[in-house]
């Protein structure tokens, strides 16, 4: 059944289009302003980020106020018929406010109070910040309350940052007693026994201790809750002046301490700032391609049934990629179009236009420096605004999925946090990522649709479940599992799959722990680390894997216990041990891999493990490799997205029936895609 949702801005049924606008930067230039108004329609813009740097502007000294040129630009926005998404300025604190109130500059992990500078640099905690906060804020509400223009609130910019004061220190202290309740529970939590770590008063408990784990994973949940309590004050008089008003802010993609799937919970629609930059030279195009959809996948269902948008991304290069490369012919159009084949309903810029000074001034912008409409950035982003009118009938479509992937922060800070087998991303997730988007790329590659959950989301609805690198059990989840593959589900797990539970802890009893063992049917013995580079060759024991192939990264010791081998290894002392497993519990489904295999293995088992389940592909057949195959479907019918990243002429089979939107149409069926081209049809 195919469920219209609502547009982002309430009555504005367009996608959106257009970007950050500083014109707070120039106004001493009005004349530029007026040639901004006149390009925007030449762009296809009918959107633009306000004021999200503009606090100075709005309050040069404390409790005096200047709005008269904001009330102009919102005015001729509301004439020109475009949207504002209204931004709260505190990304970027004045200079006099940093300086007549100290306590709001952070403290860093060496104890020392940073100087002003730079941005994000507020305390969290400072109720003399926040009372700051909530002013400018409701005077923004109070000021554009019903005003045509005001479309949305974006919510100060890419919240991030870490603070240790005593303020934010004593934060942390309440939060863990209000977790754990006492200093026993908290202890035999952390396994602080070790190193002598145990506490006799909570706030003895230093967050910039490496030496306990369970600590690291509490800091960075703290972290989030921190910075939701901190948005969810900056909602207040927004929320109570401008009811009808969404709230959003600008994620910044997988980033590793911010936990979005869950920040995304408090708002009323997901926006990112997406920078694939993709180089049409780079070897790695196709696997970006694949991160890209991976986590386009994922802010669509943080919050099911709304919209979601790109809230930045770059007609040009950021100026901090290095080598900064201009992009090619074609991959502009493909990395807009992308997003809103994975549902985005938005594709918006940073920035409008470049300014003269600062740290961004050769940042990527539609408008160049040389301030005219004949550029072939400008002309890219027409392109892109134009594709966006002609599939316009595609808004409220949503893509249908069989198969859910889960993502899951909090294993991704315990592996990440685990001294041990991700020793080459420690602190950082790297292996996590690349452990789960390996498995993801089977399905890009095979055009098989997928929505990626978190781990607590409901996952029953869906033909197959994938969780590789899932460390993290949290009390409950191993009960569903069972449930799930008894009542005829497919799970997939992999050997950094059911280590801990949800305080770090190692599960005891063998791996997979909590109770899953004799779900999938074997024992994970231990893990063998291999160097850079290294492989270890693997063997089929049936038709659901190529005959050869081979493991990197790790390779796990796996001993069946009901389960059945698929592939064993083919060499070193633990030849013929199992490589990857099924095991038939119930009516469903367990399949285990114990190594971290190359992609091409993935494909084989999962295009064999969709076609056995009767899982359609959003294609006849599977695309040729490298070409992204996307569907969207709502009352207008169904939308094809097409996108070819793979660098060389590609034919298409995409049966009978579709019409042309955007690029080349199919003939006989089959759409012929250049390189780097796009294509979205309509049936």
């Amino acid at each position: 059944m195919n469920i219209a949702r609502p547009n982002l801005i309430p009555g504005y049924p367009h996608f959106l289009h257009g970007g950050d606008y500083n014109p707070d930067q120039w106004l001493k230039s009005p004349e530029v302003i007026d040639e901004d108004f006149r390009l925007m329609p030449l762009a296809g813009c009918n959107m633009f980020s306000v004021g999200i740097f503009a606090w100075t502007t709005y309050e040069p000294s404390e409790g005096k106020y200047r709005f008269d040129w904001l009330d102009s630009i919102m005015d001729r926005m509301a004439a020109a018929g475009n949207r504002v998404v209204l931004a709260t300025p505190s990304g970027a604190k004045p200079a006099w406010l940093s300086q007549k109130y100290p306590e709001i500059r952070r403290v860093n992990r060496q104890g020392l109070r940073e100087p002003y500078s730079d941005r994000h640099n507020h305390c969290w905690t400072s109720p003399v910040y926040r009372e700051k906060v909530h002013s400018i804020n409701e005077q923004l509400a109070t000021r554009y309350k019903g005003h045509p223009a005001l479309g949305m609130w974006h919510l100060s910019n890419e919240y991030g940052g870490t603070c240790y004061c005593d303020l934010c220190l004593a934060s942390f202290h309440a939060w863990l007693e209000d977790r754990y309740k006492t200093l026993d529970a908290l202890n035999d939590a952390w396994w602080t026994g070790f190193w002598s770590h145990t506490y006799t008063d909570f706030s003895q408990i230093n967050p910039r201790d490496d030496a306990v784990d369970g600590l690291l994973v509490d800091w960075l949940r703290f972290h989030n809750w921190q910075l939701i309590d901190f948005m969810k004050a900056e909602m207040v008089p927004l929320r109570a002046i401008t009811p009808d008003v969404p709230c959003t802010t600008n994620f910044m993609g997988l980033h590793y301490e911010n936990w979005y799937s869950e920040i995304g919970k408090h708002i009323d629609l997901i926006a990112d700032d997406q920078y694939p930059a993709y180089d049409g030279d780079s070897p790695n195009l196709v696997r970006d391609a694949v991160g890209i959809s991976f986590k386009d996948d994922l802010y669509r269902n943080i919050l099911p049934g709304k919209p979601w948008m790109l809230m930045e991304s770059c007609p040009e290069s950021p100026q901090w990629r290095h080598p900064m490369r201009i992009k090619q012919p074609g991959l502009h159009l493909a990395e807009m179009i992308q997003a809103v084949a994975h549902g985005a309903e938005g594709t918006c810029y940073f920035q409008w236009r470049k300014g003269r000074g600062g740290m961004e001034k050769l940042h990527g912008a539609v408008v160049d420096h040389v301030q005219h409409e004949n550029t072939r950035a400008f002309q890219g982003v027409a392109e892109v605004g134009a594709a966006l009118k002609t599939i316009e009938p595609a808004l409220g479509s949503t893509v249908q999925a069989e198969v859910a992937f889960l993502f899951d922060w909090e294993s991704r800070w315990a592996l990440g946090s685990t001294n041990g087998p991700d020793i080459v991303g420690w602190g950082s997730g790297v292996n996590y990522e690349e452990g789960v988007i390996d498995h993801y790329q089977a399905f890009w590659e095979l055009g098989v649709p997928v929505d990626v959950l978190r781990p607590e989301d409901a996952f029953e609805k869906y033909r197959v479940v994938v969780a590789p690198r899932l460390f993290m059990m949290h009390p409950g989840f191993a009960e569903r599992v069972r449930a799930y593959v008894a009542d005829g589900g497919t799970v997939v797990f992999d050997l950094f799959s059911g280590i801990v539970d949800s305080t770090n802890r190692c599960f005891l009893g063998g791996w997979p722990g909590d109770g899953l063992r004799g779900v999938f049917g074997v024992w994970l013995e231990e893990f063998d680390g291999l160097h850079k580079g290294q492989t270890k060759q693997c063997l089929s024991e049936g038709a659901m894997l190529p005959s050869a192939f081979s493991a990197r990264h790790h390779c796990g010791i796996v001993h069946l216990e009901g389960a059945e081998a698929l592939g064993t290894y083919g060499e070193s002392f633990y030849a013929g041990h199992p490589v990857a497993t099924r095991h038939r519990f119930g009516s469903g489904n367990a399949f285990y891999w114990a190594a971290h295999v190359e992609v091409d293995a993935y494909r084989s088992f999962y295009a064999a493990l969709v076609a056995e389940l009767g899982i359609a592909g959003t294609l006849p057949e599977a695309p040729p490799l490298g070409v992204l195959a996307s569907k969207r479907s709502g009352s207008e019918g169904e939308f094809l997205f097409l996108i070819n990243f793979s660098g060389e002429s590609q034919a298409v089979a995409v049966g009978e029936g579709w019409s042309s939107l955007v690029g080349p149409a199919p003939v006989e069926g089959t759409a012929n895609l250049a390189r780097f081209e796009t294509a979205v049809l309509r049936r």
